[in-house]
Parts: C-alpha cells; sequence; structure tokens
C-alpha cells in the first residue's frame, strides 16, 4: 500500500492507498526546490508519495527534464528545517486537464536523516 502527504497551501493531509478516508497532519509543512543555485519554488503544493520516494510539485514553471535539484521541507514562518534531499526531475506535467508540473525522483529518501 502507498501512503501519500498531500500539502495544499501548508494544510497537509495522509492518505492510504486502499483505505477509505484522510488524516490531517497537525503541523503546516513547506516545499522549497533549489535549482542551480536559486529557489524557484517555494511553498508550492505538492504530492509526497514515500512508498516510492518520488514528489509532484505543483507548478507552471517548470523545470527542465533531468534537472538536478535539491528539495527542502521545512516549517515556517521561521523556515526550520525538517530535511533535504538531492533530487532529479523525471517527468513534467503539462496535459490539458491535468495539475501542470514536475515529477521529481528523491535519491537516499529511504535514508531520512532529519536536521535538528
Amino acid at each position: 500500500m502507498d501512503k501519500y502527504f498531500i500539502d495544499k497551501r501548508g494544510k497537509v493531509e495522509e492518505r492510504i492507498e486502499g483505505r477509505a478516508g484522510k488524516k490531517n497532519v497537525h503541523f503546516p509543512l513547506c516545499l522549497a526546490i533549489q535549482y542551480e543555485g536559486n529557489v524557484p519554488f517555494e511553498c508550492i503544493d505538492f504530492l509526497l508519495n514515500t512508498s516510492k520516494g518520488r514528489l509532484f510539485a505543483q507548478t507552471d514553471n517548470v523545470l527542465p527534464l533531468g534537472s538536478p535539484v535539491l528539495v527542502h521541507f521545512y516549517i515556517p514562518p521561521e523556515t526550520k528545517l525538517l530535511a533535504e534531499f538531492k533530487g532529479k526531475v523525471i517527468e513534467i506535467q503539462e496535459e490539458e486537464g491535468k495539475a501542470r508540473g514536475i515529477v521529481i525522483k528523491l535519491r537516499d529518501f529511504f535514508h531520512i536523516r532529519l536536521k535538528r
């Protein structure tokens, strides 16, 4: 069963495939994506598939396929960093009728080192 965390404007829901309903996560969670030293995406909506180590980031401005990125998960407003992962853009979604954005494969996702 895949477990997903879905962020919508800083409010996170946990969903488990095959189970009805959702569970609210009780802290705001933001995502920032760093690309070529810049942070073009900050606190954007995302869907994290924890079973596959993949992340869908909803954005109108997509990055090139294969782009290396640095992903930060943090708690606002003080920007308390929770975790940081290297990743690569593996898919671009630009189809009509679908959410536009990028899919990132996170490296070393299953060896999580939380920041303190």
